[in-house]
């Protein structure tokens, strides 16, 4: 109830910031021709392409990401040596933010799906990356003495029995962060033309259709916490036998 108030209120605002002009004449749409619009972007046919263009290098760049990120956030936790190989070139490149990389994106993969999925994977590969990294220098010590003292003192099988459990909680938490990050990349991205629907949202600012750019902000909305609802029940079979 108290979250269908909050819903209620934010919309009784937003219509009032439409009705008294608060923001400039024309850039606040009526929430109530919402529905009008969806409608428009749904039987124009650029909806459903729009969705399914973005679902391309999103899951792409969020695959990669992950993986990458993952995968080289766990070496450097537990490899001493690469951990210091790599941590000066880390702190070069984190601050750099993912749009950054796309004139080089464009450069190297032109206007592109490829592209799109490159800058994405950037992104969410530094979630996954510090995710997993602080995961592993947080298990316990007297773990690894007590595998040791079953026989599993190589690395691998330290890893399996050991570190991949212990971790499981806080990398999977870094997977599903890397989900929202890589929507807010993927829209940016696609401002620069990649066929998605940050393009759609760009056009339609263009001709002063914020109706239709709000109608694309609630869709990425929806697919988001489609995919967020996806995974969650993923992570909780995953992570059943914690109490």
């Amino acid at each position: 109830v108290y979250g269908l108030a909050g819903v209620a209120l934010f919309v009784a605002l937003w219509k009032a910031a439409q009705v008294w002009e608060w923001a400039p004449r024309g850039t606040l749409p009526d929430p109530f021709a919402l529905p009008e619009a969806l409608l428009r972007e749904w039987q124009d046919g650029r909806l459903l392409p729009a969705v399914g263009s973005s679902l391309v290098h999103y899951f792409w760049g969020l695959t990669l990401g992950t993986l990458l990120g993952f995968g080289v956030g766990l070496l450097a936790a537990t490899l001493p040596r690469f951990d210091m190989l790599q941590g000066y070139l880390a702190r070069v490149l984190r601050p750099i933010p993912p749009l950054a990389w796309v004139v080089f994106a464009i450069a190297w993969f032109k206007v592109s799906h490829a592209g799109a999925a490159f800058v994405i994977a950037i992104g969410v590969f530094w979630v996954n990356y510090f995710a997993t990294y602080a995961a592993v220098r947080n298990v316990d010590p007297r773990l690894y003495e007590l595998a040791r003292a079953f026989g599993h003192g190589g690395y691998l099988a330290r890893a399996w029995t050991v570190t991949l459990p212990a971790i499981a909680p806080g990398a999977l938490s870094g997977v599903r962060a890397g989900i929202g990050q890589a929507w807010m990349t993927l829209i940016a991205a696609e401002l620069l033309g990649v066929p998605g629907m940050g393009q759609e949202m760009n056009a339609a600012a263009g001709v002063g259709a914020y109706d239709a750019v709000v109608v694309y902000m609630l869709t990425i909305s929806l697919v988001y916490t489609l995919c967020d609802f996806v995974y969650g029940r993923l992570e909780r079979r995953m992570l059943q036998w914690r109490p």
